[in-house]
């Protein structure tokens, strides 16, 4: 595992390289790729190589999830590609770049968790206050939709509005619930896992960066989103409900993972020992 890791660094970090030296192209989605320059990618890719060589599985895991909120646009690849209706942009190329910091991510956790003898406890209370934070964050975004009007939303009424508001409501209220409740441990963790990871710190971060970019706007005298004819009062309720609600999935996915865990060898002899 340490091995690939290293190859995804020098392949990554070699793509990112070639990126900055003027030879990115026109990303469809505003900005860039990432939501971190060409450069730091690159540096990033560099210290994920030295955190790989020394073996430091807290910086592991830190630099894993920076790799996925980095990637937080794969949010709207992955609901554009699977709901063209809703006029998303769809970018292959951005895609394609966001998936490979995706697969970093995963490989670096993977490496982390291999190398973590001993895991840090996570109180029970935590992963429930953040599965309740999930659910108050998806509620009050659609609360927020409900002042201003179900009709009034940046995409057009049809078939794949509707799936996309089904699955909004999936992951904002049954993902916390299944995260936190006995009767989630009877799915494959993968199936809670992934989703939880992905959606939580992609949402995070995409709402994160949009929190402060509306500060900025509203700091140097700019309008927050003039393309889009919603009063401001409504996006500065959505965004950061949407922010929290990715805090909380990341805190509730996080105690799942840790509840569902199989003991290391080094857990079975000390309960061994102690009986």
């Amino acid at each position: 595992m340490r091995r690939a890791v290293l190859v995804w660094a020098a392949a990554y970090g070699g793509v990112r390289i070639w990126l900055a030296t003027g030879h990115a192209p026109a990303w469809k989605l505003p900005g860039s790729d990432l939501f971190i320059p060409n450069w730091v990618a690159a540096v990033g890719c560099l210290v994920t190589a030295l955190a790989v060589i020394t073996i430091r599985p807290r910086l592991l895991w830190v630099l894993a999830a920076g790799w996925a909120a980095a990637a937080g646009f794969i949010l709207l690849d992955v609901v554009a590609a699977i709901l063209p209706g809703l006029g998303i942009p769809f970018d292959p190329l951005g895609m394609l770049s966001r998936l490979g910091a995706i697969a970093g991510a995963v490989l670096i956790g993977l490496l982390a968790r291999a190398h973590q003898s001993r895991a840090t406890p996570w109180p029970h209370w935590i992963s429930t206050a953040g599965a309740c934070l999930a659910v108050v964050g998806c509620l009050t975004r659609l609360g927020a939709q409900a002042v201003v009007g179900f009709g009034q939303t940046p995409f057009g009424g049809n078939q794949s509005v509707m799936l996309f508001e089904g699955g909004f409501l999936l992951v904002g209220t049954v993902l916390p619930f299944l995260l936190v409740h006995p009767i989630g441990r009877r799915f494959p963790r993968w199936m809670l896992l992934l989703p939880g990871f992905v959606i939580g710190a992609g949402m995070s971060a995409y709402f994160d960066v949009g929190l402060i970019q509306m500060i900025v706007a509203v700091a140097q005298g700019e309008p927050i989103f003039d393309d889009i004819d919603l009063p401001d009062s409504f996006f500065w309720v959505a965004v950061p409900a949407y922010a929290v609600w990715g805090a909380g999935l990341l805190a509730a996915t996080r105690g799942y993972q840790f509840a569902t865990r199989k003991a290391t060898d080094s857990e079975c002899d000390l309960q061994i020992t102690q009986r």
